[in-house]
């Protein structure tokens, strides 16, 4: 139908027409009518009823007498709807579930008019609270985390009613908007640890993927697992760049070869679930990284090889999702193995090194800093 997919696109046209009919109807109850309601569907499918949706999703009432000069308001649970936002057509009320957590579930709609209250059963879903990254897994004790999630407004995720939990270290989030938080890490916070937010208001925590100071398959840190060359490894406690200990720098003045760098450690103990070609897609590399280039498709790569006689895997400009320049933050990157022609003649003794060449074009800076290189299981 025309008019339900012009309000699947909000409606503009029927909002209008409602602020034009507000205007002409009559305050007497005389002219209104009993309300009946029958069922709850989709917009996409208005012959199958439904008993709940999630929160956001549009719908449609059923019933008779449901045009919008006849009805007072619209509740779902005990959260009111917004009559600008309702719209009427053929005994059928288009409408959008609220994003609000009601005081008092009720699992119903209800209708109100002259004539008193319909109410028909239906529940809105709630989304779960839920966290997707830290920024930097690696701030610094002291420091300022930031925290990235969605529906941190409809659990009231702020100052006053929650925290971040470090393994039952405790601190209270500084601010918040709906898809991020800040929160300083405790200063004698444990390492390779999972992170919480929890909702005091509303009783809801989340854990957040990944774990605060990674240590779980690490590859390079620069500290303990150091590269075969020490070669562009800054160990200067003092520069202003540092992070978590010793990084890998790629500047100006780094020493290279010709158009390319190495990072490469050996003796790395790969699982077959790592390695495997289908199972190694479950797979990412993570790392800190920090850049002051802009990112030019076909202008840079990196390229890894877990064994000289494979094809590498190339890190490209689309791969580097960075949010700042000159920040460390945390990243994820490509972990794709492709087995060289012997596989599994060889293995597992010629799969165990991590090698990283960088190609770059002549006329583009180099400024990169990499630290804690590590896999990850996604989903962890």
């Amino acid at each position: 139908m025309k008019n339900i997919m012009n309000f699947r696109n909000i409606c503009l046209g029927g909002v209008l027409l409602l602020g034009l009919s507000f205007t002409a109807c009559s305050d007497d109850e005389d002219n209104s009518m009993p309300i009946q309601l029958t069922n709850v569907t989709t917009l996409d499918d208005m012959n199958t009823p439904i008993t709940e949706a999630a929160m956001g999703d549009f719908i449609a009432v059923h019933g008779t007498g449901l045009d919008v000069r006849n009805i007072d308001s619209v509740l779902i649970n005990d959260v009111a709807l917004d009559m600008l936002e309702v719209y009427t057509e053929n005994n059928i009320l288009f409408m959008k579930i609220p994003v609000k957590l009601p005081k008092k579930e009720t699992d119903k709609i209800y209708i109100y008019n002259a004539h008193g209250c319909q109410e028909v059963p239906f529940k809105a879903n709630a989304p779960q609270l839920r966290l997707d990254r830290m920024f930097n897994e690696y701030t610094s004790p002291g420091d300022t985390i930031m925290i990235y999630g969605d529906f941190f407004e409809l659990y009231e995720i702020d100052s006053l009613n929650a925290v971040v939990d470090f393994n039952g270290k405790v601190s209270k989030v500084i601010s918040s908007g709906n898809n991020y938080l800040t929160a300083q890490v405790p200063v004698n916070v444990d390492k390779n640890i999972k992170v919480k937010v929890k909702g005091t208001k509303w009783d809801v925590e989340a854990i957040c993927p990944g774990r605060y100071y990674d240590r779980e398959f690490m590859i390079m840190d620069f500290d303990e697992y150091l590269p075969t060359s020490m070669t562009n490894v800054v160990t200067d406690i003092k520069d202003p760049q540092r992070l978590s200990g010793n990084f890998l720098r790629i500047d100006d003045k780094s020493e290279y070869s010709g158009w390319w760098y190495i990072a490469e450690r050996g003796g790395i103990e790969y699982t077959a679930d790592m390695l495997g070609l289908e199972s190694s897609k479950n797979y990412v590399v993570k790392c800190e990284f920090r850049t002051a280039n802009q990112f030019i498709l076909d202008k840079i790569k990196f390229c890894n090889y877990l064994y000289w006689a494979a094809p590498t895997c190339d890190w490209i400009a689309t791969d580097f999702n960075i949010q700042n320049f000159n920040r460390w933050e945390t990243i994820t990157l490509p972990f794709t193995v492709i087995q060289s022609t012997d596989y599994p003649d060889n293995y597992p003794g010629s799969y165990t090194s991590f090698n990283m060449r960088l190609e770059i074009d002549a006329n583009i800076a180099r400024n990169f800093s990499f630290d804690n290189i590590r896999i990850y299981k996604k989903g962890d």
